[in-house]
């Protein structure tokens, strides 16, 4: 397993391609947020706190309605990008960035809704206690809910021999709430879209998750498979399919 300092270096690498804040919400993103908003919960003029908030793709759409966010993430260069866009958009004064992890987050505050999206911030039951602890209203969770497929990533981790993870998520959250019988709405939801990247693109994204897994890259098998994926323009198209649950409940 990769040290605390290498997973923020990790994520600090990440963020120069991570995808960031779009006025245009893809349809899985909008399809997250309509979820949401059907179960009534409501973002105008709530405090909210955005645990693992990355460049702040979820972030800047919710402060839009949101009276405030705190946006905390582990990586600088994560929240850099996000303040850079929150000035774009003339949404400076409604979110206060926060490098920090969530074992380490510590307020006196409530906040009217707590939420998280995908984040690698959630580790056992004491880190789904603190979420619960710190909602006023409601808390919101999407993670990863058992499928991860990838014609990229698939067959590099098979032929380093390892299987390419789904990382705990919603079933552990789920066993904690049902433990403290605390009412729950979940759904599952699947997204399979195709991506296009440059050569090096798809070289530095399979170099990424391999770290971020622990495990060392054989270079030369990584470019022998990628010169069989190459186009005519020599890029690289590949499928992604992720399972995610979209759990909430009530305070």
């Amino acid at each position: 397993m990769n040290s605390k300092q290498e997973t923020i270096h990790l994520w600090d690498q990440k963020a120069k391609d991570y995808q960031r804040f779009s006025r245009n919400l893809d349809s899985f993103y909008l399809k997250i947020l309509a979820k949401i908003a059907q179960r009534g919960i409501v973002w105008s003029d709530k405090s909210v706190l955005d645990i693992g908030c990355g460049t702040g793709v979820y972030t800047l759409h919710l402060a839009q309605e949101a009276a405030h966010i705190t946006a905390l993430d582990v990586s600088s260069k994560m929240l850099a990008i996000l303040y850079e866009d929150a000035l774009k958009e003339g949404l400076k004064s409604k979110i206060t960035p926060l490098c920090c992890a969530w074992e380490d987050f510590c307020s006196n505050a409530l906040f009217d809704i707590v939420f998280s999206s995908m984040a690698p911030a959630f580790h056992n039951e004491s880190d789904f206690e603190k979420m619960n602890a710190y909602a006023r209203a409601y808390c919101v969770f999407l993670g990863w809910g058992g499928k991860r497929e990838s014609t990229l990533l698939d067959p590099i981790f098979k032929a380093h021999g390892k299987a390419l993870n789904v990382p705990a998520g919603s079933q552990k959250l789920k066993t904690w709430l049902e433990r403290v019988a605390i009412h729950y709405t979940s759904e599952y939801v699947e997204d399979t879209h195709v991506q296009t990247k440059s050569y090096d693109e798809a070289f530095t994204a399979i170099i990424w998750h391999l770290e971020m897994n622990a495990i060392t890259p054989d270079m030369g098998l990584i470019r022998a498979f990628l010169e069989k994926q190459k186009d005519a323009k020599g890029d690289i198209s590949f499928q992604t399919t992720i399972g995610v649950e979209l759990i909430s409940w009530k305070k």
